[in-house]
């Protein structure tokens, strides 16, 4: 009899392994280092909050950025993920994400980030005035 884990790990491997060792959403190599590959994540194209299933259909390779950005949003709302419109519901994913990535949607971690690189720049600034 096969535990839930080796099953898991087997889904994990040959999900890995189809989708390169790197993230769909942004191409990261998961195998760069040993922190990359352990902040890698086995994602569910439809989430499983939504419905999703736990098989290699609707599970793809992601980094952790990648996977916190898409979260719980579902790029194919109609149905479950099939082989027939797997690729589709990959391209609605990735969208989602470069967009998000990109600023073309609001997401807190990019205004947060831009908020924050210019209040380091600042801070770095009046740092600097301090010296002279």
């Amino acid at each position: 009899m096969t535990s839930r884990l080796e099953v898991a790990q087997d889904v994990w491997y040959r999900v890995f392994t189809r989708d390169r060792f790197r993230c769909v959403y942004c191409g990261k190599r998961t195998l760069e280092s040993l922190d990359t590959f352990a902040a890698s994540h086995l994602d569910h194209l439809k989430p499983r909050a939504c419905g999703g299933t736990d098989d290699e259909v609707n599970s793809v390779t992601a980094c952790s950025v990648c996977n916190s950005i898409k979260g719980g949003y579902d790029p194919w709302p109609v149905g479950q993920v099939t082989i027939e419109n797997r690729f589709a519901v990959l391209e609605n994913a990735r969208t989602y994400v470069r967009d998000k990535r990109e600023g073309r949607r609001e997401w807190s971690y990019v205004r947060d980030y831009r908020y924050w690189l210019a209040q380091s720049a600042k801070f770095q600034d009046e740092s600097e005035g301090r010296k002279s």
